[in-house]
């Protein structure tokens, strides 16, 4: 049983946080985020570059991207938008398969790489510059070219791939920034996104494009996909440095999960040169790591009362974990962090943060399921539990083992459920406005608590293409799809003004005013 999200905190409590000893960080980001197969358009059509997606696509397994909502070409529409409502910074990412282009699905050898494409992205992001945010660029979130087959990840032979990928991007469209746009290169990058989500949800759970399938298979991709990170890593520094730009700020960004093993053992694999161990200390400084993360993250408020009968999964769940779980499955990742010439693999922690919960991502398909034809165990998106208290836990989980490294929270969102072009109240009856009130709450409340927390990304901007479907709606505006080219909606899809709550509630904090910013968290009817 759902029960009513709210707001969690009263007038008192944001006159206690926001007193004289409150001090908003110098340059917190305050942002939104996006990827680049979600929002772009003209993939995997007819004459358009094929992505790892394609087959699901044209197969009709999912729903097709087609034109997205057109941000390949009509980016500078939503880059107004993201400066109307006050931000600082901009998340979005690179599409691989655009960049390094094959439009056949039969067409043999390594595509040359499409320098106008290139100079599209830097066009790109130097308007978010231009725009005056911070632009903060992912290389690869969740895709890569169909050309190097569905099970990329499990063929370290093919890193090189991503490698020299990497390499170019670097080069060419920092070049372009600095030379065409007379601007700086980008500062902050994302290798990879979500590792930990894409590895099992490809090769356990079985839901992204893949061939292979299996524990062993799942561990071998996450191994791979650390060493991926690791190269580029190095590479974005070796570039920088040759060309004599400042040291740019590199991480990979983590989605929160409650169980150790399956979420903070890869940024503590990563930080272990950083703090000193030693290859052959790995397990006792693992160990250490997870006592401390699963200490921290008991603290977190129960919201809604599991079944006892999703209880005991989540505990099957760990201890299946812990069995099957196997350092030597990451040994291509570990030996990429030890066998770098740089100790450091992380410039800073990101993070994304929605329902971390196993218990709650168990659900018996409802008779409203089984008319729609969704015959899934698991709770869709809009289902999710939403707990921000819980979030200021994880972060404080974040830092253990990270010390001296800022903290981003790049992905933070809700959505709505619209199915056949009508929207569904959540079960929860939480509306978009309530939700950053809540969420900014205690993300405010882990800076002034000493969190070295530098930045918070709403995801997501406009209602996109959530993973082969259009019915999910996370966007702060919604689009009208029943036309094209597609039109953007200056409310969310349940018709709250939810930009213009964002865009006051950083103002109010920007301006210091105490009872300017109790009362923007405190407003209703945006």
């Amino acid at each position: 049983m759902f029960m009513e999200f709210n707001r969690h905190f009263s007038r008192g409590d944001l006159e206690e946080l926001f007193d004289d000893g409150f001090k908003l960080p110098d340059g917190f980001m305050f942002g939104v985020a996006n990827a680049a197969y979600q929002v772009e358009g003209g993939l995997n059509g007819p004459g358009e570059p094929l992505n790892n997606w394609a087959d699901y696509e044209r197969s009709g397994k999912v729903e097709p991207s087609g034109e997205a909502i057109r941000f390949w070409t009509d980016y500078p529409e939503e880059v107004e938008l993201a400066a109307g409502m006050n931000l600082n910074a901009f998340r979005l990412s690179i599409e691989w398969a655009r960049v390094q282009p094959r439009s056949s699905a039969t067409a043999g050898g390594v595509p040359s790489f499409d320098r106008g494409a290139i100079e599209a992205y830097s066009d790109m992001i130097a308007a978010v510059m231009g725009a005056g945010m911070e632009p903060v660029v992912t290389l690869q979130h969740f895709t890569h070219p169909y050309w190097l087959g569905l099970d990329f990840w499990l063929e370290r032979e093919k890193l090189e791939h991503f490698e020299r990928y990497v390499e170019e991007i670097a080069t060419c469209l920092n070049g372009l920034l600095v030379e065409k746009h007379q601007v700086r290169p980008v500062k902050y990058w994302v290798t990879l996104n979500e590792p930990n989500a894409l590895a099992p949800a490809t090769y356990l759970i079985r839901y992204f494009p893949h061939r292979k399938g299996g524990v062993r298979k799942s561990s071998l991709a996450w191994g791979n996909m650390i060493d991926a990170h690791c190269r580029a890593y190095d590479t974005l520094h070796r570039v920088y440095q040759e060309k004599r730009w400042p040291r740019p700020s590199v991480s990979y960004n983590t989605t929160h999960l409650s169980v150790y093993l399956l979420d903070k053992v890869m940024t503590d694999l990563l930080n272990a040169r950083r703090n000193g161990v030693e290859q052959k200390d790995l397990p006792s400084y693992l160990e250490r790591g997870r006592e401390a993360w699963d200490e921290e993250i008991a603290r977190c408020p129960e919201v809604r009362k599991a079944p006892r009968r999703h209880l005991l999964l989540e505990r099957l769940l760990v201890k299946a974990t812990d069995r099957f779980f196997r350092l030597e499955d990451l040994q291509h990742g570990i030996d990429a962090i030890y066998s770098s010439p740089n100790p450091d693999k992380m410039d800073y922690l990101a993070v994304d943060y929605y329902d971390p919960f196993f218990r709650n991502m168990v659900k018996a398909p409802t008779l409203q399921d089984i008319r729609e034809k969704r015959f899934n165990l698991n709770a869709e998106l809009w289902e999710q539990v939403l707990n921000p208290r819980g979030m200021y836990h994880f972060l404080k989980a974040e830092v253990i083992n990270g010390e001296g490294l800022p903290l981003l929270i790049l992905e933070n969102g809700m959505c709505y459920k619209v199915y056949r072009g009508r929207v569904e109240q959540r079960p929860d009856r939480a509306t978009r406005d309530r939700f950053l009130q809540s969420y900014i709450y205690e993300a405010m409340r882990a800076v002034k608590d000493g969190l070295p927390l530098t930045g918070y990304f709403h995801w997501t901007m406009v209602d996109n293409y959530e993973w082969g479907s259009y019915e999910p709606r996370f966007g702060l505006f919604t689009v009208d799809r029943s036309r094209s080219p597609v039109r953007i909606s200056p409310v969310d899809s349940w018709g709250i003004n939810a930009g213009k709550a964002y865009g006051e509630l950083v103002s109010a904090l920007r301006s210091g005013d105490r009872e300017r910013i109790v009362t923007a968290f405190l407003r209703d009817c945006w």
